[in-house]
């Protein structure tokens, strides 16, 4: 079992897919090897660990990562008979939450007067770029002169601008601290901070600026930005192309109001 699942991985990553993406798909590689060695390889074998999936009452979506994961491990393994549907999912309606710009400033206020600069900083490039969490590692001091970053991820490439006043802000965190090359976000170990440090510290401004759990993590951030673009210019295009997006219908859920402003919308209808 170990060296088909160190074959597997080995193939995954020649596929230039993501370390996060490689993680994944090999824990659901396992789980299902893991069922197989009980079971059998058969499709009842595989239906019955989708329906012990269902009964964790996982979201939707997970469900179908862990479908699509699986299903992509036993095409590989040489069980490909075995593959079993995804669950048809609802398009949603309404985008729900977003952290909204006072809800952004005020963790700002809380970052900035409790001496959490630096995240007051990780906040500020979050929403401003619209870039994911993993992303930080690419701002360097060097890159802050060109004024935009390349990246290269899953065989693509994309480019990150930069916004001229993020860009003075950033040089003038990289002054206060001492940082004359390099990478500006790191950890305690020096290196480039991860992504779990920085949701744990957002959840912890979160919870003491009084704003709900279910808004303040990294991604919000991104959603934010994306949210507050398409308020202001209203192109989707543009919006799939900074944030990476390879289809619009990624960025179409972005045109979508919350719940909330459906409601203001109705009551304001004067009936």
């Amino acid at each position: 079992m170990e060296k088909r699942i160190d074959e597997y991985e080995a193939y995954l990553k020649e596929q230039e897919l993501a370390d996060g993406t490689v993680s994944t798909y090999i824990r659901y590689a396992r789980q299902i090897e893991y069922c197989i060695k009980l079971s059998g390889a058969s499709k009842k074998t595989v239906l019955d660990y989708k329906q012990k999936l269902k009964q964790k009452r996982i979201a939707p979506s997970t469900l179908n990562l862990a479908i699509i994961a699986v299903n992509k491990y036993l095409k590989f393994a040489g069980y490909k008979e075995c593959a079993v549907k995804t669950e048809k999912v609802q398009k949603r309606k309404s985008l729900e939450n977003v952290i909204s710009i006072d809800e952004y400033r005020r963790m700002l206020r809380h970052a900035k007067t409790g001496r959490r600069k630096k995240y007051y900083y990780i906040m500020r490039t979050l929403a401003q770029t619209g870039i994911r969490v993993s992303e930080l590692k690419y701002f360097t001091v060097e890159v802050l002169e060109k004024k935009k970053i390349q990246v290269i991820s899953k065989g693509k490439i994309r480019e990150i601008f930069l916004p001229n006043g993020l860009i003075q802000e950033l040089y003038e965190y990289c002054e206060e601290n001492g940082i004359t090359g390099g990478v500006i976000f790191k950890g305690s170990s020096q290196n480039p901070i991860g992504r779990s440090s920085v949701y744990k510290m957002l959840m912890r401004i979160g919870t003491e600026a009084g704003i709900s759990k279910d808004k303040v993590y990294p991604h919000s951030f991104r959603h934010l930005f994306a949210v507050t673009y398409m308020n202001s210019y209203g192109n989707l295009t543009e919006l799939a192309d900074i944030l990476g997006h390879s289809s619009l219908e990624t960025t179409r859920i972005y045109t979508l109001t919350t719940a909330e402003e459906k409601r203001k919308r109705m009551d304001n209808l004067g009936l």
